[in-house]
């Protein structure tokens, strides 16, 4: 089934305190038969510090977008291992790894910077909707807890379905709208 005919859910959570110290976020992108996740875990430190938090949740979205777009996170062809989900992990220098611990190339980690900066500067509402829920501070309206019986369910970290992003209109570098 493609991608554009399955249900579409951003699941965020504050990650386990077994995070290592020098991740700010670590992002996957999964899918079921009849729906598509992005899942976004940020580390406690990252979700308690707003403008941190911010940047944080920002450049995990710009990686997921990309990766939607042009599959930047999958390192191996997924004829190979057809069921690795696509990952990244957002270290606090700014590094962006992928799955099986390889870097960003330079081009789509000066993409994802771009994409960043154009999600602070428009979207900052959302992403502090995002960061409050993550800080743990308030659940706003539109957020759901992940329940118990749903199969992303980690009882180590706070899972909640997020509102769906209110930028879908975002196009990289000379390229095709995302």
């Amino acid at each position: 089934m493609p991608d554009s005919s399955l249900r579409f859910r951003l699941v965020i959570a504050r990650a386990s305190e077994s995070t290592p110290g020098d991740v700010s976020g670590i992002v996957r992108r999964l899918r079921t038969d009849t729906e598509l996740f992005w899942f976004l875990s940020v580390a406690r430190p990252v979700a308690a510090a707003p403008k941190v938090c911010r940047r944080s949740v920002a450049t995990c979205l710009a990686l997921l977008m990309l990766d939607d777009h042009l599959r930047v996170l999958r390192v191996l062809p997924m004829a190979l291992v057809p069921h690795t989900p696509g990952t990244g992990v957002l270290r606090r220098d700014g590094v962006i790894q992928t799955y099986l611990g390889g870097v960003l190339p330079p081009r789509a980690h000066a993409e994802t910077k771009r994409i960043t900066e154009l999600l602070i500067n428009d979207h900052a509402s959302y992403l502090d909707a995002l960061c409050r829920t993550l800080s743990g501070d308030k659940t706003l309206d539109g957020f759901e807890a992940v329940s118990a019986d749903h199969e992303l369910y980690d009882p180590q970290a706070e899972q909640y379905f997020a509102p769906p992003p209110p930028f879908q209109a975002v196009r990289p570098a000379g390229g095709p709208r995302l």
